[in-house]
């Protein structure tokens, strides 16, 4: 993952949040990668799809996490994204307004689909025991 560019949907943790979050790309409207567009290191604000990381512990009481990336360090710096951006790698970090330096780190680049529920239940049935091996093979019943 360390040699991979993050994409739309890269999925995030924060060391303060309770949960991963998705990016969402708002600054790079042009370049895409494998269907998707690319995050770069202008990919700022609160980037996150719906409720960031669901709540924020560095405050007392937990609060609803509203991350704000105020900036990202390990950008590659060979590629130039519009001329005026660099595209992130999955070793890159961000820092949360809220949070503190480099809380927030890639779990995934967003490059490889994660197969979902509806997903699953399009798969072909001779497919589903290579999905799913503890479920058994439906053709066997």
């Amino acid at each position: 993952m360390k040699d991979e560019y993050v994409v739309n949907r890269a999925i995030c943790q924060c060391m303060f949040g309770t949960m991963p979050g998705f990016l969402k790309v708002t600054d790079n409207q042009t370049v895409c990668m494998n269907g998707k567009l690319v995050a770069t290191d202008k990919t700022l604000g609160n980037v996150f799809e719906g409720v960031g990381f669901a709540q924020c512990n560095k405050s007392y009481p937990p609060k609803p996490c509203t991350p704000v990336v105020t900036g990202w360090i390990g950008a590659y710096d060979g590629v130039s994204i519009n001329g005026i951006s660099s595209p992130l790698l999955g070793t890159c970090k961000g820092t949360c307004a809220l949070g503190c330096p480099n809380c927030i780190t890639f779990q995934t680049t967003g490059q490889i689909a994660i197969p979902g529920v509806p997903q699953v239940k399009q798969a072909a049935l001779c497919l589903q025991a290579d999905i799913n091996p503890l479920g058994g093979n439906p053709l066997e019943d």
